[in-house]
């Protein structure tokens, strides 16, 4: 096997000499000033002189030269493919953990808003003497009331299924128009009818509730909203408008604080 390889070298050696193409570089060739390499003078290629082992030796030190240099760019090319793969880990990890704590932040964030709107729309409690089958009747249709915004709600947090939770809320208001939760599902509304790209209908909703229910916890964050979708449709003077309200009616707030960061890109 040696003695074919060598044979092989020996005609390429002689293929090189005869058509003076070896255009290896000559950093290539170990920098060896005995070595036997002339440049042409016509087309600059290199041409090896000396005898017959020389050339060999020559082009044997050019070969191991090339496959050198790759086997380091390919160690290169490993190690950052592995440092990509890495980093993609890291990344998916670190986003699962914000979509987990987004959810938690969301489903906080509607407990915190059913306690402050029950607390809105609770009714003075009556005298024991003052009972009548009309006021059992009322406190039933309170009961069913909760039952329907939190079904609804549980479509969105827990079911994920937005388009059936649009009817529900949509059905909850028709029902049940004098409820503290009213706000709420309108501002629900918003955020689904914005989801599935319904700008014109998510504008409707949330300024029924910053136009409606000046009240409601969920104004500042209506009226950001509505600053928001104002700014997609490039009317910057309605945004600006929008933001100033929350900034000064809603100041130290988590709605102020990312209104102040949208005017600040307008």
């Amino acid at each position: 096997m040696k003695s074919v390889y060598k044979q092989a070298v020996v005609a390429l050696a002689v293929m090189v000499v005869l058509n003076a193409q070896a255009a290896a570089p000559v950093s290539d060739l170990g920098g060896d000033s005995g070595g036997g390499v002339v440049l042409s003078g016509n087309n600059g290629a290199i041409v090896p002189t000396g005898s017959l082992e020389d050339r060999v030796a020559l082009l044997e030190r050019t070969l191991n030269a090339r496959l050198r240099l790759q086997a380091e760019l390919q160690q290169q090319v490993d190690s950052l493919q592995g440092e990509v793969s890495e980093l993609r880990g890291q990344l998916e990890q670190q986003t699962y953990q914000m979509e987990q704590s987004q959810e938690r932040q969301r489903q906080l964030y509607q407990e915190l808003d059913k306690v402050a709107s029950s607390q809105q729309a609770a009714p003075a409690a009556p005298a024991p003497a003052a009972a009548t089958p009309a006021a059992a009747a009322n406190y039933s249709t309170n009961q069913d009331e909760n039952q329907a915004y939190d079904a609804a709600v549980n479509m969105v947090l827990k079911e994920k299924n937005y388009d059936k939770a649009i009817p529900a809320f949509q059905g909850f208001i028709k029902q049940y128009p004098n409820s503290g939760y009213v706000p709420n599902a309108h501002y629900w509304l918003g955020q689904l009818l914005f989801n599935k790209g319904d700008r014109a209908g998510a504008s409707a909703q949330f300024s029924t509730v910053a136009n409606k229910y000046s009240k409601s916890p969920k104004r500042a964050d209506a009226l950001l909203k509505l600053g928001m979708l104002a700014q997609l449709d490039g009317k910057k003077t309605e945004a600006k408008s929008f933001y100033e309200q929350v900034i000064k009616g809603y100041p130290n707030t988590s709605p102020a604080q990312l209104a102040k960061q949208s005017l600040a890109k307008l």
